[in-house]
């Protein structure tokens, strides 16, 4: 896969932003260092990827069902990923992540273009629950778990909304390591997730936006590929201080990745 361009970090609009773009550039270099002593991403060094389809669900009020049109296309981009260990076993505690890019280039070798957007969900409801995450994750399953995005969106300009994804589909129960049964669930079909949004503080009340189904495993270079949390063509924007300690971080992450590779 050729380089991906990542895209300038949206304007902070509060104080809280600011902060969070500061914090991130201090903590940094331990991302750039991470990655280049695993010689991978510090965080989610492993990934398996997907072609997906996206539907939007039906009679949603507006604004909301014209950002479930907008994320609806024939392509997309899954990255199901282990949070701290490479393995396909799956033996010990971890987070799992679900990274999804909606509206890929036709024909592109799935690079982003204008309308395209990238959103990035943990099985961690936030970063405060980070540390106790890995012991409440099924880390052998990406199908038994919900991902969340752990901090705030402004989603058609509605600040403070939440969202999760939601597996609708169950894995059938086997010895296989986590990365070799969820191939083996999509490729047997019927594998999707259902991405659901709510407002803040009413977090209890979800709506579901889009349902994405999982259409078959793809070879994509893991080394080149980087999602990143402020691509917002579709008009789902990261907001407040968690989401704006991403991208100097990411960025840092990125360059020791690129960095690698020259000294190959």
């Amino acid at each position: 896969m050729s380089k991906q361009n990542t895209i300038p970090v949206n304007r902070p609009k509060r104080l809280g932003e600011l902060l969070g773009l500061w914090t991130g550039a201090a903590i940094a270099p331990i991302f750039a260092v991470g990655s280049l002593l695993r010689r991978v991403r510090m965080f989610h060094p492993r990934g398996v990827y997907f072609r997906a389809k996206v539907e939007a669900v039906k009679d949603l009020d507006p604004p909301f069902d014209e950002i479930a049109q907008g994320l609806a296309q024939d392509d997309a981009l899954v990255r199901l990923s282990a949070g701290l260990y490479r393995s396909d076993r799956g033996e010990l505690p971890d987070v799992l992540g679900f990274a999804v890019r909606f509206n890929v280039a036709p024909d592109s070798d799935y690079m982003a273009q204008e309308s395209s957007q990238d959103l990035l969900l943990v099985t961690s409801k936030s970063v405060l629950m980070l540390p106790i995450a890995p012991f409440r994750t099924n880390q052998r399953d990406f199908l038994a778990n919900v991902y969340h995005g752990m901090a705030k969106f402004e989603i058609a300009d509605q600040p403070d909304m939440r969202l999760r994804l939601v597996p609708l589909s169950q894995s059938e129960n086997s010895s296989e390591g986590r990365f070799t049964k969820i191939s083996e669930a999509v490729a047997s079909g019927d594998v999707v997730f259902q991405l659901e949004a709510a407002a803040q503080p009413r977090s209890k009340q979800w709506f579901p936006l889009v349902r994405i189904y999982l259409q078959e495993e793809v070879t994509v270079d893991d080394r080149c590929t980087a999602f990143w949390p402020f691509r917002t063509g579709q008009n789902i924007r990261p907001q407040g201080f968690v989401q704006y300690l991403r991208p100097i971080p990411y960025l840092s992450s990125q360059w020791a990745r690129r960095l690698f590779r020259r000294g190959e």
